[in-house]
């Protein structure tokens, strides 16, 4: 396979990618839906691997519940294109295993440029570099049914899937959860609703997922469209806009990465018991960052905390609360040296999550973020080939 090779098949998504409706709101981004269907599809086709078996092999169970909507981009032709449409011109020369992490990172590439057209100082992306071909295509994979992980499982999950079977650590396990940057769930595939971010933001690769986990107030809501199986986390600050902004929502697996349902990070976060565990809501305190002048939220986000642009000091604590909970969660009296009251989800001057302080790196830094994303790539979509080549 050569670099011409894989120019070719980015060129190809990216003509698919064009035809798609550029058109993105808070309810209809068929860019974002797209792109975050194909990466998806790369994404599970990874997920499934353990002691050697499975891996980027492009066999994906359909029958698995977990699978649900891939078919739309795969090849029944969401808006009208698919993957399949653009495998068709290299069936005979390339891979399908191949071209599946080919075609993912052609789409982290393409939305790359909706970063980059806003604002051109920032990093381009490069996979092509680092690339390795010669995966082969496996014809059935029923032993990976049930191997995804499960949103409800929280960091278990995250631990058995990505530090356990796929061998990264836990900062290269929250970084590539980064994807969720791109796409929205939704309830008639995953039964989980609504985008990781904000609309505009869900058909950019970038660095949001990362600053909306820390910088934004989250607030448990349960049993999605009457499926008590189906719980997560729904954004609750000030900022909260759904009719512009469109549904923003975070799984516990995306959660737990920073927040505990109690002080001490014993007890793992978890959107169906959270209220039974007075975890109301899950924010991060605007304290001053060590050797600056700034609060965290005007490192991480330009100045904007829970949607405010106001950030009260330290020491007001109620009011930072009120700002990221809704005032129902202001303790009259209470100040950051008092005792911290119940209704947080873990010690929010003190998170125990098992990435936090990754995450707050990533949050801060997009360079950072994009350095162990490429670390973390890589060994997820080369575990079990041993003999994979570089492009000439």
């Amino acid at each position: 396979m050569s670099l011409a090779d894989y120019d070719s098949i980015t060129s190809t998504i990216q003509g698919l990618y064009d035809t798609v409706p550029d058109a993105c709101n808070a309810t209809y981004c068929p860019q974002a839906d797209w792109a975050g269907c194909v990466l998806r599809m790369a994404g599970h086709d990874f997920m499934d691997y353990a002691d050697g078996e499975g891996g980027s092999d492009a066999c994906i169970d359909m029958e698995d519940i977990d699978n649900a909507g891939l078919a739309e981009c795969l090849h029944i032709g969401e808006f009208g294109v698919s993957m399949a449409d653009a495998y068709a011109d290299f069936c005979t020369s390339i891979s399908l295993a191949d071209f599946v992490v080919v075609a993912a990172e052609a789409v982290m590439n393409i939305s790359r440029k909706h970063v980059l057209v806003e604002d051109p100082t920032r990093s381009a992306v490069d996979f092509r570099s680092s690339f390795k071909y010669g995966r082969t295509t496996a014809l059935s994979c029923s032993f990976a049914h049930g191997r995804l992980p499960n949103p409800e499982n929280s960091c278990s999950a995250v631990n058995l899937t990505f530090v356990q079977r796929m061998g990264l650590s836990w900062g290269q396990s929250a970084a590539l959860m980064g994807v969720h940057t791109l796409g929205r769930a939704k309830i008639e595939h995953s039964g989980y609703n609504g985008w990781w971010s904000d609309f505009e933001n869900s058909r950019r690769f970038n660095n949001d997922y990362f600053i909306a986990l820390l910088l934004k107030g989250w607030g448990p809501e349960t049993a999605i469209n009457g499926n008590e199986g189906k719980n997560q986390w729904k954004r609750i600050d000030q900022g909260l806009n759904e009719a512009v902004l469109g549904k923003e929502m975070m799984l516990n697996t995306d959660m737990c990465l920073v927040y505990t349902m109690d002080n001490d990070g014993l007890v793992e976060l978890d959107a169906a018991t959270a209220v039974e565990n007075d975890c109301l809501c899950a924010w991060y305190m605007a304290v001053k960052v060590s050797g600056t002048n700034d609060s965290a939220a005007e490192l991480y986000n330009n100045g904007e905390f829970c949607g405010s642009t106001f950030i009260p000091g330290p020491d007001d604590f109620a009011e930072q609360r009120a700002i990221c909970c809704g005032d129902e969660f202001r303790p009259e009296g209470k100040r950051a040296s008092d005792e911290i009251i119940a209704a947080d989800c873990g010690l929010v001057v003190d998170l125990k999550g098992p990435a936090v302080s990754d995450v707050a790196k990533f949050a801060n830094n997009e360079d950072v973020w994009l350095t162990n994303f490429y670390k973390a790539w890589a060994i997820a979509t080369t575990n079990g080939f041993d003999s994979l080549r570089r492009l000439s």
